[in-house]
This record gives structure tokens, C-alpha cells and sequence, in this order.
């Protein structure tokens, strides 16, 4: 059987040789991250503003006493709050999990809660998969941001800060480059 056209057997390279150069840019996925995290903010700033009036609105009609500054700047403090959650989650994953699941299924009452609420979470993730979709962006990129920082020997207890710094500052820069800018 011969060869593919274009292939040569000189175009193979040892595994080991190869992994130190996929990626020749060393803090790579770090840089992702930030991208990833900055977007966050530029989208977070570019819809407060329309966020904070609605609500401003809502709560005039309900009997809220706060200003649209005011549930503005609350808006950023809960998208803060969301970006440190998601990756203060990665620190101890199992125990997530095990919070999550671990329960439900010791008799068939609870199991049949527990099938009934996972389907009720399911149908709204599926109903507002637009932001379903933005979280399970934030949460692969801190995963992917937390693997980069173990394989350059961080340990443990260092990569959570570590990354929750770098997620905050990524955020933090798309907030301020979307007020700069517009």
C-alpha cells in the first residue's frame, strides 16, 4: 500500500519531540483565557447600561428604591461574582460533583426529584442556550487556563488565585477597554 500524496516518511516526528512544540508561545492558553474573560466584560459593559434601565423600570413598577447607577454598578459586581464563582469551582471539582449528585440517588423518592429537577435545568439551559453557551465558554477556558498552570508546576493552592487574578484581570480589561472605547 503506498503513501498518501504529499506525505513522506521523513514528515513523522517523536511524539516526545513534538509535545515541547505545538505550542511555541508558552503562556498560550493564558493568553486565551484573558481573550476569553476580556470578551466577558466587553459583553457584560455593552449590555449593562441597557440591563440596568430595564430593571430600573421593573423596580419603579414593583417599589424598588434604587437608581439605574446603582443597579448598574450591582450588575458588575454580580458578573464579577459569576467569573470568581466559576473558578473558585475548579479547586475542588470531585466535591462539586459530589454536591451536586450526590445524594439524589439513595431512594426512588429523591431519584424521581432529582430526574424531575435535572429536567427542569436541562429545558431552561436548552431555552437560553445563548447564555448557557457564554458559561460553558467561561468554565473551558478556566479549565483550560488551570491545565496550563499545573503544567508549568504551579501547585494546587497557588492555581486557583493564580487563575481567578487572571480571569478578573482579563474581565476587568474588557470592562475598561469597552468604557474607553465607546
Amino acid at each position: 500500500m503506498g503513501l498518501p500524496m504529499g506525505f513522506s516518511p521523513k514528515g513523522y516526528i517523536n511524539s516526545k519531540e513534538s509535545a515541547g512544540k505545538l505550542i511555541s508561545f508558552p503562556l498560550f492558553c493564558l493568553a486565551i483565557v484573558v481573550l476569553t474573560y476580556g470578551s466577558f466584560g466587553w459583553y457584560v459593559a455593552s449590555s449593562a447600561i441597557t440591563w440596568s434601565h430595564w430593571l430600573a423600570n421593573q423596580g419603579d413598577a414593583w417599589g424598588w428604591f434604587l437608581k439605574q447607577e446603582t443597579i448598574f454598578l450591582l450588575l458588575h459586581f454580580l458578573a464579577s461574582g459569576v467569573v470568581i464563582v466559576i473558578t473558585a469551582s475548579l479547586a475542588a471539582p470531585v466535591a462539586v460533583v459530589t454536591i451536586l449528585f450526590g445524594r439524589s440517588f439513595q431512594s426512588d423518592l429523591k431519584a424521581i426529584i432529582a430526574v424531575l429537577l435535572w429536567s427542569f435545568i436541562v429545558v431552561v439551559m436548552l431555552r437560553w442556550i445563548g447564555d448557557f453557551s457564554r458559561i460553558l465558554l467561561l468554565f473551558s477556558a478556566a479549565i483550560l487556563g488551570k491545565l496550563e498552570l499545573q503544567k508549568l508546576g504551579y501547585s494546587q493552592w497557588l492555581v486557583v488565585p493564580t487563575l481567578v487574578l487572571v480571569c478578573l484581570g482579563g474581565f476587568t480589561l474588557g470592562l475598561v477597554g469597552y468604557y474607553q472605547w465607546q
